[in-house]
């Protein structure tokens, strides 16, 4: 009997052993599995990192030859790195095309470049580029700079580039065009507060909070005209590639990776930079914090960041929020409640402007221009196709647009929001609709906007 139990006690120690022994090659097999994927995952992710920034070197070397005088470009010159090699190469100017690596042209910055091309290493990982490189600015490829207007000036003396002036501006539209403007915004603005075009084109923007920007195209400044971006808070520049023109003032922290920088950046706070920013040439960071970046990180960016001390703080000028006049002087004025074509001066509560079908003019109006409206409430601006130039002015609402084009500027204390697709908003300023100063539609003084 015990020779039995032996024997039975002996054969499920045995098969205990076996089981054991293959739940181990089991589990060091995943384990082996694992960490072959793990490394071979992390071999195509440096990969595409070192693809996307060799990529984004040959575009600003690019883009840096195309500012200068007229050069001879050859496919092959664009590809120096051993490591990485071209599959795919076109870029189109004027009426000549460089089809290949061994392709040469002349070319003149005079005119834009289209350039695309197939950036492939030895892992079989590839990354495309397709853009348009801009033609060199006029007058041998110089800029203008605007001064921007002096913190704390008078109200009217910056009314004359004063285009926006509110607590927010949302845009879902097409482009703003609003050189030689200044925009002054007291929220936050996000990404998805406005779509590509929204500050394209504006040269002096203040911003009197944090601004996050991570993904889409939105970019920031003027690029005929570069001024002055003032943020009052934190600043990132983060998915999607952008241009950023002007100098740019950080009272807080800056994290920057996909965004072209045409001017130098003054940081007084930390930095943190990943893998694909861009650098016009002579551009820099200057920062009073830490600098925070990826290993094994590009030396010609780094030469681009420069620790100091102090730095240049931001300067949102104090500006007032201008209060309206006494209901009397508006009557006073002719303004009124009717609404027209042409040169109408409107006053009331809450307005609302529409397309409509005008008997006494026999026809349809959806454009309206030379426009003034000052409401206590808020103004909206509606209907599809219409087009509406003016100054418009609520000191205790927002103003809402949705519609083809609007062009003029807008003082609201709520913010100004076009809501439609496809807008296109340019600048003009008070002055163009109203002579006399005098006959400014409120006091020049009053309280802040909050």
């Amino acid at each position: 009997m015990i020779h039995s139990y032996y024997r039975q006690t002996s054969g499920v120690t045995l098969i205990e052993v076996l089981l054991t022994l293959l739940l181990s090659s089991i589990v060091i097999g995943l384990v082996t599995t694992v960490l072959v994927s793990s490394v071979s995952f992390n071999e195509r992710t440096q990969s595409h990192v070192n693809l996307r920034q060799e990529a984004n070197i040959i575009v600003t070397e690019l883009r840096q030859r195309h500012q200068g005088d007229t050069y001879n470009l050859c496919g092959q010159d664009m590809f120096s790195d051993g490591r990485f090699h071209a599959e795919d190469l076109s870029i189109h100017h004027d009426n000549t095309t460089i089809a290949g690596v061994s392709d040469c042209a002349g070319i003149s910055p005079d005119e834009p470049l289209d350039v695309q091309f197939t950036l492939a290493d030895d892992h079989n990982q590839t990354f495309t580029v397709d853009t348009v490189i801009e033609a060199r600015q006029a007058d041998g490829g110089s800029v203008v700079t605007l001064d921007p207007p002096e913190p704390g000036g008078d109200f009217e003396g910056m009314l004359s580039e004063l285009f926006i002036f509110g607590s927010s501006f949302t845009f879902q539209g097409n482009n703003v065009y609003g050189d030689g403007s200044s925009v002054f915004i007291r929220d936050p603005l996000e990404t998805s507060d406005f779509n590509g075009g929204a500050f394209t084109g504006v040269t002096n923007i203040y911003i009197d909070d944090a601004v996050t920007l991570d993904g889409g195209s939105a970019g920031l400044g003027s690029a005929r005209e570069p001024g002055e971006i003032h943020v009052n808070g934190d600043l990132e520049l983060w998915g999607g590639t952008r241009h950023i023109y002007g100098d740019v003032y950080v009272n807080g922290d800056f994290r920057l990776k996909d965004a072209h920088i045409h001017g130098n950046v003054y940081v007084d706070g930390d930095v943190e930079l990943g893998w694909t920013p861009s650098f016009e040439e002579g551009s820099s960071i200057y920062y009073s914090g830490t600098l925070k970046k990826p290993s094994n990180y590009h030396s010609y960016i780094l030469d681009r960041m420069i620790k100091e001390t102090s730095v240049p703080a931001v300067d949102i000028p104090d500006m007032p929020f201008p209060e309206p006049k006494a209901d009397e002087w508006y009557a006073e004025q002719g303004y009124n409640q009717s609404i027209q074509p042409e040169d109408m001066t409107l006053y009331g509560s809450d307005i609302t402007i529409e397309s409509y079908n005008d008997n006494d003019l026999g026809r349809y109006v959806d454009t309206f221009t030379n426009a003034v409206v000052v409401s206590r409430g808020d103004i909206t601006i509606r209907s599809g196709g219409l087009s509406f130039s003016g100054f418009l002015y609520a000191p205790n609402g927002e103003v809402t647009f949705n519609g083809s084009s609007f062009e003029g500027s807008v003082i609201a204390r709520d913010g100004f929001h076009v809501t439609s697709g496809g807008t296109d908003v340019t600048f003009r300023s008070i002055e163009h609709y109203i002579d006399n100063p005098a006959d400014y539609p409120f006091q020049n003084g009053g309280g802040t906007v909050e």
